[in-house]
């Protein structure tokens, strides 16, 4: 098979090309059902392949380092078995599982028709849109890191409570700069007014009070309930742009694997037209792809601006 003979770093490329599909299921060889929520970041130093990964399974989402091998049994020839760097590998990709790893959670066999699709696009082409997908995702991960410091920030300024109003007051002003047609000022009010004893925001006050395990549900209930009079969209920035960033600035590191995991697999409101005619190839299924795609064009905006 002519596959098995490529530079393993292109089929690195052209797997994680199929990885990129965060609606398809995957038949691991365990038995489990999978799907690939977010890529992961290609790794081109020592280490595992891909991390950041996101796997959905059974209604948990996990997120850890993947590797991808021609052969499985690669594992053992390149000595990961005893390199502590691969400890944390959760899930396996190869062509040929000729020597299974146990200790590895999930290992996907890739079909040779479907690498061999991936493999024959032009390599210019397979560079520059993987590119596009790492950057993406890099970037979400940067956005959020950025809103957690402001955060913390306002935390050590004026208390958690005070905090969650400074961060909406903050966000709503910049929201209102880059809109055709502001928030109204009195919806926009209202919610700074109410959110502190709103459930989403007694829930970022609280964080550190909530058991890891119970932390996806009661974000969940939260978001159920309006702050004030918004709707549904609206209230899904406020969250992501405000209660996450606070949150991940007041949690545990137990509790922001948690908080990550809602980030990587929260499914979009709807798409961002601004975002279809700047990335008109790019998916906008999930909120961590629209955020990275937002924070690309800041950094690129600053940068033209200097």
């Amino acid at each position: 098979m002519w596959l098995l003979d490529l530079p393993e770093r292109l089929l690195q490329r052209a797997a994680q090309r199929l990885l990129r599909d965060g609606s398809r299921t995957w038949l691991c060889t365990n038995g489990d059902h999978v799907q690939v929520l977010a890529p992961g970041l290609l790794n081109p130093h020592e280490g595992p392949d891909f991390t950041h990964i996101a796997v959905l399974h059974d209604g948990l989402v996990t997120i850890g380092n993947a590797e991808f091998h021609v052969h499985s049994s690669s594992w053992f020839h390149h000595g990961h078995d005893n390199d502590e760097r691969y400890n944390d590998v959760m899930l396996h990709v190869v062509l040929v599982d000729d020597r299974p790893i146990q200790r590895i959670r999930w290992t996907i066999i890739v079909p040779f028709d479907e690498m061999g699709r991936a493999v024959r696009n032009r390599a210019e082409i397979i560079e520059r849109e993987t590119s596009n997908v790492d950057e993406i995702q890099r970037s979400a991960m940067l956005r959020l890191q950025r809103s957690t410091a402001f955060a913390r920030s306002a935390v050590g300024r004026v208390g958690h409570v005070d905090a969650l109003r400074v961060m909406t007051s903050h966000w709503f002003a910049r929201f209102a700069s880059k809109r055709r047609h502001p928030t109204p000022d009195e919806l926009v009010l209202d919610v700074r007014s109410v959110i502190t004893i709103s459930p989403l925001g007694m829930f970022a006050i609280n964080i550190a009070q909530i058991p890891p395990h119970e932390i996806l549900g009661a974000l969940h209930a939260a978001e159920k309930t309006r702050i004030a009079t918004e709707g549904y969209a609206l209230r899904r920035e406020i969250i992501v742009n405000i209660v996450l960033p606070l949150c991940c600035a007041l949690a545990s590191e137990e509790q922001r694997v948690v908080l990550l995991q809602w980030y990587w697999s929260v499914r979009a409101v709807h798409p961002y037209g601004l975002l279809a005619r700047r990335f008109p190839a790019q998916d906008q299924s999930y909120v961590w792809q629209q955020q990275g795609m937002l924070e690309w064009l800041r950094v690129i905006a600053k940068y033209n601006e200097e």
